[in-house]
């Protein structure tokens, strides 16, 4: 009974700690909401240009439910604006997905936004590529993946299966892997995601994307940036 009650008193001080946590990065997004509407694209490109490459491909990975789609469309444009080529966007149940045509009307109203009677023209030279993940697309990935790779064995088109280049056979991030992952959320877990493609991709934790303000995506580059990347070396 006493070891039963430690662990129920860990568990509350570990669930009221994360929730400390939410509610204090909330309050300081308000805060900073006041200050939020002065930013654009030219504050937020003078503001990484000393940083160094922009990763390619960035994963926004959303573990809370009920965050309004102008908060969920903010992170998304600063990513173009900087020249990111790839966004995913993760959520267990694929809701988001099922969200997507009011999620693109919001993204182009704020990105029209953020750009206006900007002097400086973001990054971006090309239509970014913005995919919808969900825990289902792990799960059906490496289903089809084993099914492709016994059809080629039983066909002769593969010997030996310990030579087989996984990666081919995958139809979710295939050759694309994310460099960085902002995870939003007080949740320390990955909550499903595909496991192959994040095996060299930097995961930066966010409390909460709840009124996220430049601020938080900035720190967010700045932790990325002081990574040393050994890329599996």
């Amino acid at each position: 009974m006493m070891y039963e009650g430690f662990l129920f008193v860990i568990h509350l001080f570990l669930h009221t700690y994360c929730q400390l946590q939410v509610a204090a990065q909330f309050f300081l997004n308000l805060l900073r909401w006041w200050r939020v509407n002065k930013w654009n694209a030219d504050i937020l490109l003078s503001q990484t240009k000393t940083l160094g490459k922009m990763p390619g491909h960035v994963s926004l990975m959303f573990l809370e439910e009920d965050i309004p789609v102008q908060d969920i469309v903010k992170p998304i444009v600063w990513c173009i604006c900087l020249g990111v080529t790839t966004i995913s966007l993760y959520d267990y149940y694929g809701r988001l997905r099922s969200k997507k045509i009011e999620i693109d009307n919001e993204l182009r109203e704020y990105y029209a936004d953020f750009t206006k009677n900007c002097k400086s023209t973001p990054k971006q030279q090309v239509s970014p590529k913005i995919q919808f993940v969900s825990v289902e697309n792990g799960r059906t990935d490496l289903v089809h993946a084993a099914r492709d790779i016994t059809q080629d064995l039983l066909n002769g088109v593969v010997k030996d299966i310990t030579k087989v280049n996984y990666q081919n056979y995958h139809k979710v991030f295939r050759n694309d892997h994310p460099d960085l992952m902002i995870k939003f959320g007080s949740l320390t877990t990955l909550a499903g995601y595909p496991p192959w493609p994040v095996h060299l991709t930097e995961i930066i934790s966010l409390p909460t994307c709840l009124m996220i303000s430049p601020y938080n995506f900035l720190d967010s580059l700045h932790r990325y940036f002081k990574i040393e990347k050994r890329v599996g070396k």
